[in-house]
């Protein structure tokens, strides 16, 4: 297929494009008159300028900008006399002459920077079917090759290595809502993971990587999903997923620390047996660092993978001497009314197995060892009078009177200290309300 190979030339059938509605409304089969085309451009250059474009000397299409989609037109087959101008302008950038080739359905795209600005050019599918229906293209000059798989990097992969200007098939895949990863090709390590996704039945999608990775630039990598259905006017750019995390120092032992981030510092002077709330970050795969307060010295170090909208606890444990993390992910459901979750974390480095139990020996959590925890439970609001004992017995280490589990929020409770600690790392507990600085 051998049309339209010059970079201008991309926006040459722009000339032919009618104002198109939202595409959100109800889903029509295209019909084309045979001998006719559906031709669509959509401008991914992303340091071009907006264009106006003129057939046979009349101005057709005015002020295409970086990232739209002109939407579909049905044109007729033959030559046509285009001339493309700098937006508001009516000096030529190029005076050409196109054919136009019958019964097909295109898109052309302007790809690269404006020196090496270039088209590439899809046939594209718009029948629908009773799934979604999805393609890939990467229209990002400095990006390396990729794959595009779903959750996260060790995810299956919807889309392989591919590479710039690559235009990756049609796949279908059942109605959902969808996070998808961004991983250099053959790699676990998310560039990015974008969520929310939603691919619906009966819609056809074109999801392209667009702008650039480099930061000295005002064109930030995005990804960008537009609906080929209709008339293929409409797009949504996937957004960043998140995830949340709260880090914890239970390591009664062990000095203030700095949290870091992939290197960049995220909290200062986090002392046991505080923590630093949730911190909302990018999810995929993120680098985690504890440092002693103040210094270069890590505690702590490893490379975590953050699920994009989940929430998480990373516990600092153990004594200094052994100091590791313990990373649990956090379900923050919102309880029944009338209920409050509560799970119990043993984090007493020395302490044997213990059972949480009622004054009158009735086990809430029971023979639970060093770094083991219980899931969230419910329980009646209320306020409970608690005791530690060692697990299968009537012994009892630690009195935890009056603890209060307000309606619908969420508890942690957690043993800290030394069973025979002095001061801030004597034996008891701490308390997280975890919905509590989330808000929820």
């Amino acid at each position: 297929m051998k049309l339209l190979r010059k970079f201008i030339l991309v926006f040459l059938s722009a000339a032919f494009f009618i104002s198109c509605a939202d595409d959100n409304d109800t889903i029509n089969t295209p019909v084309r008159e045979l001998g006719k085309a559906q031709v669509r451009v959509i401008h991914a250059s992303y340091d071009a300028p907006a264009v106006d474009v003129w057939v046979n000397d009349a101005q057709v299409i005015s002020n295409l900008s970086y990232g739209e989609s002109s939407g579909y037109a049905e044109l007729e087959e033959g030559e046509k006399n285009i001339i493309v101008s700098a937006a508001g302008t009516t000096t030529p950038v190029i005076s050409a002459t196109v054919t136009i080739i019958a019964n097909q359905e295109l898109t052309i795209y302007a790809v690269n920077n404006l020196t090496s600005i270039e088209a590439i050019i899809s046939e594209d599918d718009r029948i629908s079917s009773g799934s979604a229906k999805v393609r890939f293209i990467h229209a990002a000059p400095d990006a390396p090759a990729v794959d595009i798989k779903v959750n996260n990097g060790m995810g299956s992969t919807l889309f392989g290595n591919a590479e710039f200007k690559t235009i990756a098939d049609y796949i279908e895949v059942p109605e959902g809502t969808y996070n998808l990863a961004v991983t250099p090709a053959g790699s676990n390590a998310e560039v990015v993971i974008l969520g929310n996704a939603p691919l619906m039945s009966g819609r056809i999608y074109t999801v392209m990587a667009q702008g650039t990775l480099s930061g000295d630039d005002s064109y930030p990598f995005n990804v960008r999903t537009y609906v080929d259905n209709n008339q293929g006017i409409s797009f949504v750019d996937l957004e960043v997923a998140t995830a949340n995390v709260k880090v914890v120092h239970a390591s009664p032992n062990a000095p203030a620390v700095d949290l870091l981030l992939n290197d960049a510092v995220v909290g200062t002077g986090l002392t046991f047996p505080n923590n630093t709330g949730y911190l909302n970050i990018n999810a995929g795969t993120q680098n985690i660092k504890v440092n002693v307060s103040g210094t270069s010295t890590t505690a702590i170090e490893g490379d975590i993978l953050f699920d994009a909208y989940k929430d998480y606890s990373v516990f600092a444990v153990n004594n200094v001497s052994s100091i590791e993390p313990l990373i649990l992910e956090d379900n923050l459901a919102m309880p029944a009314s009338g209920k409050a979750h509560l799970r119990f974390i043993h984090l007493s480095p020395d302490a044997p197995a213990v059972d949480i139990t009622l004054t009158n020996g009735m086990v809430l959590f029971g023979n639970v060892s060093f770094k083991s925890y219980s899931e969230f439970t419910p329980f009646d609001a209320g306020t409970y009078d608690l005791q530690v004992r060692l697990a299968g017995t009537e012994t009892v280490v630690l009195e935890l009177p009056g603890v209060m589990l307000e309606n619908q929020d969420i508890y942690t409770v957690f043993a800290k200290g030394f069973v025979n600690g002095t001061g801030d790392q004597a034996l008891g507990a701490q308390i997280i309300i975890n919905n509590e600085v989330l808000g929820l």
